[in-house]
């Protein structure tokens, strides 16, 4: 293995527990929409959020109307909703100060790259003293497409100009390991947050944790 140099993170349930009310979201984006005239099959049978706001992307080239045109305006606006509603109870998992802290010691470049938008994001960032912690940030409002489409860390990964071959990218979720391996760099699964494991994903972590206290050794073993 090439010598990691670069660190990039997804944010809630990784840094943070999660306190996203997915159901709920998603609930509340496909009533609204009905209410508005859409069927409520619209984004599919049992849609994941990150796939009810992708599909929303490829439906605005499409919209004739402009009702349709409203679709991701309505997405976007009760997901910045949830943002906000899991801010109030967002906690830092334990250890992860200390984790941030040593790596940038190290002179690891350290990066972000996370579904919840820009707005809640910043407050967290602030609220917890990370505003200069992080190289760059990705939220979901710089992107067209959410993880599991890598586009969010390809764009992170172009911004550090660093070879993917010396990237990790830790996370949470069966998207975030998706996403790590379609851009083409390592992942680091932390358990316990939005997906309890990822035994029965697709695609296997390079590596898993169950603290981000562990990271640190994922880290030297993967430079020694």
């Amino acid at each position: 293995m090439n010598r990691i140099n670069t660190v990039l993170f997804d944010f809630e349930g990784t840094l943070v527990d999660f306190q996203w009310k997915l159901e709920e979201a998603i609930y509340e984006v496909i009533s609204t929409l009905e209410n508005a005239g859409y069927p409520s099959n619209l984004f599919g049978i049992n849609p994941s959020y990150t796939h009810i706001f992708n599909k929303s992307i490829e439906l605005v080239p499409c919209a004739k109307d402009i009702q349709s045109s409203k679709i991701l305006s309505i997405v976007s606006s009760i997901f910045d909703f949830y943002d906000s509603d899991a801010l109030t109870r967002w906690q830092l998992h334990p250890h992860t100060m200390e984790v941030l802290n040593e790596l940038k010691e190290d002179s690891f470049k350290l990066g972000l790259v996370t579904n919840i938008g820009e707005r809640a994001i910043l407050k967290a960032l602030d609220k917890f003293k990370l505003s200069k912690i992080f190289d760059v940030i990705i939220t979901r409002n710089d992107v067209t497409r959410l993880k599991p489409d890598p586009e969010g860390l390809n764009s992170a990964i172009e911004k550090l100009n660093e070879n993917t071959k010396k990237i990790v990218f830790v996370g949470d979720s069966y998207n975030d390991i998706e996403a790590a391996r379609k851009a083409g760099i390592f992942s680091c699964y932390l358990v316990g947050g939005e997906n309890a494991q990822t035994k029965n994903s697709i695609t296997e972590a390079d590596y898993e944790i169950t603290s981000i206290i562990h990271l640190l050794t994922y880290c030297s073993l993967a430079n020694s």
